[in-house]
């Protein structure tokens, strides 16, 4: 073997050597990077996660709905009765409406 194949061989070695330096430095930037986005989107998510979190802890429970579900089952008959009430103080007081406005008809047009 001379001094020249050798050189050559070296040189080889030491391009591969630093080509494989080079692609591994180069993916632990990568990941390095891919890692904080992966990080920052994390907190991102746990941050939603608590604000939904804290929004259910204000919603009512099963037991609650089901006794305003009762509740409101209750006062549908209550609330029929009160709007034919309501209709008929309505009608009652159309005449007297009537009479307010021919008054006022009056005491705005006469001198």
């Amino acid at each position: 073997m001379d001094f020249d194949y050798l050189l050559r061989l070296g040189q080889f070695l030491f391009t591969v050597v630093v080509g494989l330096f080079s692609y591994m430095s180069a993916r632990k930037a990568s990941s390095k990077v891919e890692a904080e986005a992966l990080a920052t989107r994390l907190t991102g998510q746990d941050n939603r996660l608590l604000v939904l979190e804290q929004q259910m802890k204000h919603l009512p429970r099963s037991e609650q709905l089901t006794e305003l579900a009762e509740k409101l089952a209750e006062l549908g008959g209550d609330m029929k009765g009160i709007k034919s009430d309501v209709a008929g103080i309505n009608r009652s007081l159309d005449p007297l409406n009537r009479s307010v406005d021919r008054l006022n008809d009056y005491l705005l047009h006469s001198k």
